[in-house]
């Protein structure tokens, strides 16, 4: 019976082992079947270049590259110059709302400073009319 468990056991870790086997099998059979299709891709691309290469001799293909490559600079420099124009106009924006806020903030203190100075001139005021309706009743 120990013999049995051992071989129990022996048989636990073999089967165990297999699994991962079938996983590392299963994951390169992904990967292969991944770099098959790059490998066809990297052909049908060579393939490409090559009818383009055969059509075009090296001083054409330079011309175009050197003229696309002009293109893109060209497109970088109208980009970055936008983007500092905007950056410019979003710094005018923020200013602007900065001057709106501090001008908005000294309104807002300056009515509550009249809504307390009403406040206090009402109390004021109803504490004379006590005073008042007190002197009619005494008179």
């Amino acid at each position: 019976s120990k013999s049995s468990e051992e071989i129990k056991q022996q048989n636990s870790e073999l089967s165990e082992k297999v699994h991962s086997l079938v996983s590392a099998n299963s994951a390169m059979k992904l990967d292969m079947e991944d770099l098959h299709k790059k490998l066809e891709m990297a052909e049908l691309m060579i393939q490409q270049f090559s009818n383009q290469a055969g059509s075009l001799d090296a001083n054409q293909q330079l011309q175009m590259a050197l003229e696309e490559k002009a293109s893109l600079e060209t497109q970088v420099a109208q980009l970055s110059e936008s983007l500092h124009q905007l950056q410019a106009e979003r710094d005018q924006y923020v200013e602007k709302l900065k001057e709106e806020r501090s001008i908005w903030q000294q309104r807002v203190q300056q009515l509550s400073e009249q809504v307390h100075t009403m406040a206090e001139e009402k109390e004021k005021h109803m504490a004379q009319i006590r005073e008042l309706e007190a002197n009619i009743a005494e008179l």
